[in-house]
């Protein structure tokens, strides 16, 4: 593989591994929040807009609604240990990702030389 190869795939690796992690700490906090996963970035942009628009106390309301709904929701721990084993395999992914591209790199700067 070429050092720009290596660079991108070291890339695709890190996305990967952040994705990962980004899904599996939602399933960690599955006893947080009162929705769906699907829905969570439509209520972040909602706490968001309204932190932007009509300042913190709004949107700690917003959060605050949320805190209050989710509390009867029990935590689902097969979920949560699921959401465990991929943070730590997104990490593990980064990792390896970073190890990658910096080879690419520094097998790119060697041809360069």
């Amino acid at each position: 593989m070429s050092g720009k190869e290596l660079a991108v795939a070291g890339f695709a690796m890190t996305v990967a591994g952040s994705s990962l992690g980004v899904w599996g700490a939602l399933l960690q906090a599955n006893a947080y929040y009162p929705f769906k996963i699907r829905n969570l970035p439509g209520h972040l942009w909602l706490v968001l807009s309204d932190l932007a628009t009509k300042g913190q106390a709004a949107a700690l309301r917003q959060i605050d609604v949320a805190a209050k709904l989710g509390e009867g929701r029990g935590e689902q721990r097969t979920k949560s240990l699921l959401g465990l084993y991929l943070v730590l395999c997104g990490f593990l992914l980064n990792l390896v990702g970073a190890a990658v591209a910096l080879a690419g790199t520094l097998a790119g700067s060697t041809a360069h030389g």
